[in-house]
């Protein structure tokens, strides 16, 4: 049965009038709170009541008594009812079936000073609205140890409620690194906690097959292990590993168990099995289903890898099918995943099997031999009533007819599948990447690259302006993905997904018209509270200070318009008696800032540093014969804004063109002397990012006519993995307007090299003028 997403405006007739009240501070946001005078306080003898005859109703009611024990230590009990209720009884919480309330998963909750009453059309729907409760009651109600000397008292409200899509999804890759039973529950424990639905468990991949299946015992025993893993980022050279056996999987009880635990918290799991590419480790364990036999080992490092499933020979599809049967008699949902996602096509266009293949089904391409395999694995599945969901790489060679597509290089995949009218989910890396940095990659631990932060994720918008209505019916929802690659610890997994996933939760959860940035900020430090208690490692990164320079000024904000900032420039770390920031203040030569966020007398956040260089070029403008695209540095003027990009990212700061020469002309204002110029590059040869070939230095009165004022051939460092490297040209004496900086690129990478053949990136920061 395909799930759509409904059209909330439709659900509640008032919901033009919706306010949200300060105090009631819920994340994600509901459609309509109502606030009320008094409040409803918890105690030992509270009564639950719950509808006779219906489990699922008890699952939600026992849920909220669980949650209650671990934090108050009462024992409250439930009891059902099988008439009407006319008039609630005093202290007393009610779990009411309600068939006027249009949304599956909708509900109002209501709170009284003498009882609370929770009406939803299904189970589903009253888990929901005690989620809401919980964020009611005292921060320390979510704890899991029990605390003292609280009273636990709800404020009096009104809330009426219901999710935008039906689809509300969050990932984890457990091949990269494997995470034990205990941490998924708790996974899945905070994925409902805010309003999720569904967990994608990405459990095979190159690097390591994590999940039994009986008729393969090899997948355990050699598939599941690698006999070393990487140390650094893939992209170092040369790559260093650390010689230490790496083994994880997930027996077939455990699977259940996670499973049954799910469906507790009313949570879909779809497992993902790769195929026909991402399959190194299942080739090391059966290498005949290789296109050369190998032999094959599991992967020690990260990145997409030539050795894939051989499309030609039918015993690929026998293992593919029996591994299918196993997973769909464990996973009770709909869906099942089978990534589809980079497979390259060097193997099958050398192997005579996989040509003919080709030959014999009247193939176009190598692409379309992917779509025949995953055109096979799709009636595998319909034969156990399962719908195959595959990553937008699907939809080269042609879809296959049923499959739903993950839209992750960005939208299209999921504008071009929703106009073939099949379903998507959203999940483009540019705003639910969670594997992504959230904040200066300086300040953070080593990461895969790219930028997104809290802010960004919040303003993603999943159905396209492109689309019509009716296309955008078959936008089922969104989800964030966490990649594990270099998240080797469950603590690493909470900071990289929250905060972020709180943003996600009322993308897909709050109507359109309801979500506010400004808003969710305000409520966001109330939430931070309940995570602290759920004793969860979410990123500080709320808090993080940023810095700006110009005009001569020093610019310092936070997402927190309530905090206060505090800093130095004298090179110290900021304490709480360090002077308080109240508006941009001016630096006359260079200088280092670190500024904090405190409140009462606590820290919190990062300390950011940032070195502003104050030179003659200083925040001048510039112009450039071509203007970068994604790698602009982040700002209109990032190689005269007074800061130096750091060697672990290429996304902040650098300027970067990929096989162009790069030449700003900056206007210095006036006739200005100077007699040095000094240019920062990034050499980062595993990410393709090659240093500069020369720099020359021009100088024109009208910026138009150019005399060459020096020339230096850059000489390439020979140190390992990336690093930020100077050129300093000498211009003693000279005197002129307008500045040309001409960078040669590197050209093309060379044989050998990763990327050989490629046309090399050059990536330049600051320019300075002294």
């Amino acid at each position: 049965m395909t799930v759509r997403f409904a059209f909330i405006l439709l659900l509640f007739p008032f919901l033009s009038n919706c306010q949200t009240a300060p105090a009631i501070q819920i994340i994600p946001q509901p459609l309509r709170v109502e606030a009320r005078e008094g409040n409803f306080k918890l105690q030992a003898d509270t009564r639950i009541f719950v509808p006779a005859d219906q489990p699922d109703w008890d699952l939600a009611a026992q849920y909220f008594m669980a949650l209650a024990q671990s934090s108050t230590g009462y024992k409250l009990a439930s009891q059902p009812f099988k008439t009407a209720i006319r008039e609630p009884r005093s202290n007393a919480i009610y779990f009411l079936p309600d068939e006027k309330i249009a949304a599956a998963e909708g509900y109002t909750l209501e709170v009284k000073p003498n009882a609370i009453l929770i009406r939803a059309r299904t189970a589903a729907g009253a888990f929901y609205a005690v989620q809401s409760l919980r964020q009611l009651f005292p921060p320390t109600f979510n704890s899991v140890q029990l605390t003292a000397n609280t009273s636990w008292t709800a404020l009096a409200c009104l809330i009426e409620d219901a999710p935008r899509f039906a689809y509300r999804g969050l990932h984890l890759d457990v091949a990269r690194h494997f995470f034990p039973v205990s941490f998924v529950k708790k996974y899945i424990d905070l994925l409902a906690a805010h309003k999720l639905n569904t967990f994608h468990w990405h459990l095979t991949d190159d690097q390591g097959w994590r999940i039994e299946i009986k008729k393969y015992p090899k997948l355990q025993t050699i598939a599941a292990c690698r006999k070393e893993t990487l140390i650094g980022h893939n992209s170092d050279l040369p790559q260093l590993f650390d010689g230490k056996p790496y083994c994880g999987y997930y027996t077939q009880q455990e699977v259940k168990d996670v499973v049954e635990y799910a469906r507790r918290h009313f949570v879909t799991i779809i497992p993902e099995i790769e195929m026909p590419g991402h399959a190194q480790a299942a080739l090391a364990a059966y290498p005949e289903l290789g296109c050369t036999g190998g032999p094959y080992a599991t992967a020690t490092k990260w990145g997409v890898f030539g050795d894939v499933f051989c499309a030609g020979n039918e015993q690929t599809f026998i293992f593919l099918n029996d591994v299918l049967a196993e997973v769909s008699a464990l996973f009770p949902g709909p869906y099942i995943h089978v990534g589809g996602d980079e497979c390259p096509k060097d193997s099958w266009k050398k192997c005579p099997k996989c040509q003919k293949r080709i030959k014999d089904e009247h193939l176009a391409d190598e692409h379309a031999l992917q779509s025949y395999v995953i055109g096979r694995a799709e009636k595998m599945l319909e034969k156990h009533g399962k719908k195959l969901i595959g990553w937008d790489e699907i939809l080269e060679g042609g879809l296959a007819p049923s499959a739903t597509v993950m839209s992750w290089r960005g939208i299209e995949g999921g504008v071009a599948a929703a106009r073939m009218h099949h379903d998507v989910i959203m999940t483009p890396t540019t705003h639910v990447y969670f594997d992504y940095y959230q904040s200066d990659p300086a300040t953070e631990k080593l990461g895969i690259g790219g930028f997104l932060p809290l802010e960004k994720t919040y303003s993603y918008e999943p159905i396209p302006d492109s689309i019509t209505a009716e296309e955008a019916r078959y936008i089922l929802g969104a989800q964030g993905n966490l990649w594990t690659e270099y998240t080797p610890n469950s603590a690493d997994v909470e900071y990289m997904v929250y905060p972020r996933a709180c943003a996600l939760a009322e993308i897909v959860w709050t109507a359109k018209e309801q979500k506010s940035w400004p808003d969710f900020v305000q409520r966001l430090p109330a939430h931070f509270a309940r995570l602290d208690a759920m004793g969860v490692n979410y990123a500080k990164t709320f808090y993080d200070v940023s810095v700006s320079f110009s005009g001569g000024k020093v610019n310092l904000a936070t997402l927190d318009a309530k905090s206060k900032i505090r800093f130095t420039t004298d090179g110290q770390e900021p304490t709480a008696s360090a002077e308080l920031y109240s508006e941009p203040f001016a630096i006359a030569k260079t200088t280092t800032v670190k500024a904090a966020v405190f409140t009462n007398n606590k820290r919190l956040g990062k300390v950011v540093t940032a070195e502003y260089l104050v030179h003659k070029a200083s925040g001048k403008p510039y112009t450039m014969s071509r203007t970068p695209g994604r790698y602009s540095g982040g700002e209109a003027y990032a190689l005269t804004n007074g800061m130096v990009g750091n060697a672990q990212t290429h996304h902040i700061n650098w300027v970067g063109l990929v096989n162009n020469d790069l030449d700003p002309i900056i206007d210095l204002g006036v006739p200005t002397t100077f007699s040095r110029v000094t240019m920062h590059y990034l050499d980062k040869r595993g990410a393709w990012i090659y240093p500069p070939v020369s720099m020359e230095v021009y100088g024109s009165a009208d910026g138009q006519n150019f005399t060459l004022l020096a020339k230096r051939a850059v000489l390439p460092q020979t140190k390992a993995g990336s690093h930020a490297e100077t050129v300093v040209l000498e211009t003693p004496n000279a005197k002129t307007r307008y500045l040309k900086v001409v960078v040669q690129k590197f050209g093309v990478i060379p044989a050998g090299a990763p990327g050989a053949g490629e046309g090399a990136w050059m990536f330049v920061d600051e320019i300075i003028v002294e």
